[in-house]
């Protein structure tokens, strides 16, 4: 019995060794990516085009809400005077 509880002791302390290591080993990798995306250098070109392609796509949503809207307002005024 007290030998079962230890090789099941050691299995967990084991496991969490190992684990430890494996998540040291990613934040070291994750760390060296980081620092390899710093040096490369940032275009203010890039960025200001990334930003015009996100605010188009707001835009078109909201258009898209605004249109939708309306038309419901339409078709509701129209049902309502035909009644």
């Amino acid at each position: 019995m007290y030998l079962n509880t230890l090789m099941q002791t050691k299995d967990i302390s084991n496991k969490s060794s190992f684990t430890e290591i494996q998540t040291d080993r990613l934040e070291t990798q994750s760390h060296l990516k980081d620092l390899n995306k710093v040096k490369q250098p940032v275009d203010i070109n890039v960025l200001k085009s990334r930003l015009r392609e996100k605010e188009n796509i707001i835009l078109k949503k909201n258009i898209f809400i605004l249109v939708s809207c309306l038309t419901l307002i339409i078709i509701a005024g129209i049902s309502v005077t035909y009644l």
